[in-house]
């Protein structure tokens, strides 16, 4: 007799029950408590539900983590749902679909996905996601010395909470008990850059990946000076960001790898560069090695 499947909501209280789940992941660098932080004991959002978990006959055989958060974005506040780590165990493969159910029926909400598998993209585009991004550009310092250090920055945490406006103070706050992100508040004539950035490794290579920037405009024209703070801050040889943050610009020598993402908006106005990486699975996820 084949078993009776169900798709439960589930909160922090479950982490136990699904962790065997995402073991099948099979990514040595995430811990149990990474896990936990990245999926199930986020502070910015204080909601009961943190995915959705699958049971056959009771035990748990599949889950999908939502990712919540507030988010303020072109004027709007919203909520957002950045789902993560969809995985269901091979004999129940065929309900997969069952997981994503109830998240297709979160209509007042943004939904994000910045890591799907191949076969993951090609479900989500078929339920109506439209693409955010097709390509991550890794870059190198190339700008001259005038650029490099015309400017100044600041990581401090006191700093950053007497500059920073309102709204991105407010980000600040909320991803501080956040260990792997990285904060640097850029500073040149008068205008400031804030931008928020998590370690991840290029060829072996520690690079800074943005998450946020502030003003793009100013992080272009200033990119030398990024580059320096990230390297100060946090180590990075070099900094990775997604395509749709150049903003038409060509930017030349940089290495550009396959990053395909997918989102609904709440809103059909958003366009994908108001998407930024915030409030997901990328404050704690550490790559497989």
């Amino acid at each position: 007799m084949a078993p009776k499947l169900e798709v439960r909501p589930v909160g922090p209280e479950s982490f136990d029950d699904v962790y065997p789940l995402l073991l099948l992941f099979g990514n040595s660098n995430m811990s149990r408590d990474d896990w936990r932080q990245m999926l199930f004991t986020y502070t910015w959002w204080d909601g009961p539900v943190r995915g959705y978990a699958m049971y056959a006959d009771g035990v748990p055989v599949g889950f999908m983590g939502t990712i919540f958060s507030n988010r303020r974005i072109m004027g709007r506040d919203e909520v957002f749902c950045n789902t993560s780590s969809w995985i269901v165990r091979e004999e129940h493969r065929n309900a997969s679909i069952m997981l994503l159910k109830p998240v297709l029926a979160l209509h007042e909400c943004t939904i994000v996905n910045l890591t799907p598998s191949e076969r993951g993209y090609a479900i989500f585009k078929k339920f109506g996601f439209k693409p955010l991004e097709s390509e991550q550009l890794m870059m190198f310092p190339l700008a001259s010395p005038s650029r490099i250090f015309g400017g100044s920055f600041t990581s401090d945490s006191n700093e950053l909470l007497r500059d920073l406006p309102n709204e991105e103070r407010t980000i600040f706050q909320e991803l501080s008990t956040s260990p792997r992100v990285r904060h640097v508040l850029l500073r040149r004539r008068g205008r400031n850059c804030y931008l928020v950035a998590t370690p991840v490794r290029v060829k072996r290579l520690p690079f800074a990946e943005l998450q946020y920037i502030g003003d793009p405009k100013f992080f272009w024209e200033n990119r030398g000076l990024a580059h320096i703070a990230l390297l100060r801050t946090m180590g990075a040889v070099g900094v990775a960001v997604d395509g749709r943050f150049t903003t038409g610009r060509t930017v030349r020598w940089a290495l550009r790898y396959s990053a395909k993402r997918l989102y609904r908006p709440a809103h059909p106005d958003t366009p994908p560069d108001a998407i930024d990486g915030l409030f997901s699975e990328f404050m704690t996820l550490k790559a497989a090695g």
